[in-house]
């Protein structure tokens, strides 16, 4: 199901009075709380294979973004597993707060990301710096994602080898 960010306004007895309730489909599967980690990272597997995506630069980028935990808020707001924005989720066509799709969206960015820059590692930082800030660096990695592009390199390296 997905999310339905519409607000309705119900009157009870009292004109000009109305209760305002939000319907997230959050709470049904799929949902937040569904999946094991177990779970997350099959489904990672599986769909990163779908998308001719290497699994184990997919399980890495979401063990750093949020330790595979659908319900991850990060400070920017960004959402999910894959720590998606609301403004790529957008772009990319799908809903974050739906596991399926935050994989999906999150695999799908790396991908193109991956297919813009050439390298795992470029990728990787436009992943987390954004595309333009790759690209004012002259097509290396930005100082402040050279944290993140390490670990997340590290950790391919540990499921690579783990025979992923």
């Amino acid at each position: 199901m997905r999310v339905n960010f519409k607000v309705f306004c119900i009157k009870r007895a009292m004109p000009g009075i109305c209760t305002v309730l939000f319907t997230l489909g959050l709470l049904l599967s799929n949902s937040v709380w569904a999946s094991s980690v177990e779970d997350v990272k099959q489904n990672i597997i599986r769909q990163a294979k779908e998308m001719n995506v290497e699994p184990a630069i997919a399980l890495s980028i979401a063990k750093t973004e949020s330790g595979f935990n659908q319900s991850a808020i990060g400070a920017g707001r960004y959402i999910g597993v894959y720590q998606l924005s609301g403004a790529t989720a957008k772009h990319l066509g799908i809903n974050p707060y739906n596991l399926d799709e935050n994989i999906k969206g999150g695999i799908m960015y790396y991908k193109n990301m991956y297919e813009k820059f050439g390298s795992m590692e470029l990728a990787v930082a436009a992943y987390n710096a954004g595309p333009i800030a790759v690209q004012r660096c002259n097509n290396t990695i930005p100082k402040h994602s050279q944290r993140f592009v390490n670990k997340i390199m590290s950790d391919y390296k540990i499921y690579k080898n783990s025979g992923l």
